[in-house]
């Protein structure tokens, strides 16, 4: 991204507002009407540059009142029978991690280019699986970190690319919840949201450092990790909150930027001429969704990433550009996850390898 002009550091990587063409839209159809797809992914792609051809599920509540509230001119139990259809450019998949492997494999294997919900899959193998079927179909294949797309994250990226922030030395992520049923759970559900983040802002992790303490089934996670970069990560993973909890920390040599709850930004820099310890030396910034305007912007599902990330999944496909964050990152990620798994408990270290997919 380019890097925000000093005279005014905040300024947030808009949203697409181009005019929507229909004989552009992107032909599109969901698999999977779920409390997750009907709340956070079907409401976002009125944002997108989509038509909504049809929706799938096994449950014909689910997929009859999917079609009638975002206006799908089909509805299908069989994903089979949705994919025989001949006017679909792509299909996303919503629902558990083993629906996203098959079905997301069926789509590809039928000629679309997919967008699936996070996880891809429960291990490493089911990644590799759907990024060998990518490849071979010569189709993208999307993973849906929406945190890449979320308004204040995207503004934290272009931060840290400017001058003045300096080369990142450090990022500090707490991402806390609820309790779960088990590590690997823990880390595919919602942890993964985390480590991708990590990668996705200073590169591949190539050592970690991990503390697990597990507590009745669950498990209070520390790590650290040491990126390609040169910089550092550490990541407090407990799944011991009552509700999720979330706070970013990116420091940088010359300026810090920091987020609670993606939702209040705060980007603190030295002032020109100023020494460190000059009292008042530091110039300070702060970002906040202006909810009181009905702009695109303060629009909750782009502020969360969900909106976001479908319009350039759309926007990929009609452009003929790669996806971000692609089926490379999940596989990442995944690998990752794996690793933590091995880990022993208590306190251990181990070198990991380098994945050679460059976060963008």
């Amino acid at each position: 991204m380019v890097s925000a002009p000093s005279s005014n550091p905040l300024l947030l990587p808009a949203v697409s507002k181009s005019r929507r063409v229909s004989t552009d839209d992107v032909a599109m159809a969901v698999i999977g009407c779920g409390i997750h797809s009907t709340t956070a992914i079907l409401p976002s792609l009125r944002h997108a540059p989509v038509r909504l051809i049809a929706v799938c599920d096994l449950d014909e509540n689910r997929r009859e009142s999917a079609r009638r509230q975002f206006g799908a001119e089909f509805a299908y139990r069989s994903a089979d029978d949705l994919l025989s259809r001949p006017d679909l450019d792509a299909v996303i998949v919503v629902g558990p991690p083993d629906l996203h492997v098959s079905a997301g494999i069926a789509a590809l294997e039928s000629g679309r280019h997919v967008f699936i919900e996070k996880p891809p899959g429960t291990s490493i193998g089911d990644a590799l699986r759907l990024q060998a079927t990518s490849r071979v179909a010569r189709k993208e294949l999307m993973v849906g970190f929406m945190k890449r797309h979320a308004s204040a994250y995207r503004l934290v990226k272009q931060l840290i690319a400017g001058e003045e922030f300096g080369a990142v030395t450090s990022v500090h992520l707490t991402y806390g919840h609820w309790p779960v049923d088990g590590i690997r759970f823990h880390l595919t559900d919602m942890s993964i949201h985390a480590l991708d983040t990590v990668r996705w802002l200073q590169g591949d992790p190539i050592r970690m450092t991990a503390y697990k303490r597990p507590v009745r089934g669950n498990h209070a996670l520390t790590l650290i990790l040491e990126h390609t970069s040169g910089g550092v990560s550490q990541l407090d993973l407990s799944a011991f909150h009552p509700g999720l909890q979330e706070r970013l920390v990116v420091t940088g040599e010359q300026a810090e930027v920091r987020v609670e709850g993606m939702t209040s930004l705060t980007y603190v820099r030295q002032a020109p001429g100023k020494s460190h310890y000059d009292a008042n030396g530091r110039l300070t910034n702060t970002w906040s969704p202006e909810m009181v305007l009905p702009d695109i912007e303060n629009d909750e599902l782009i502020i969360q990433g969900y909106a976001a990330e479908l319009i350039a999944f759309a926007v990929a496909i009609r452009e003929g550009k790669g996806v971000n964050a692609s089926i490379d990152d999940g596989v990442a990620a995944m690998g990752l996850i794996e690793a933590i798994v091995e880990a022993p408990e208590g306190l251990s270290t181990a070198d990991l390898p380098i994945t050679g997919a460059a976060p963008v």
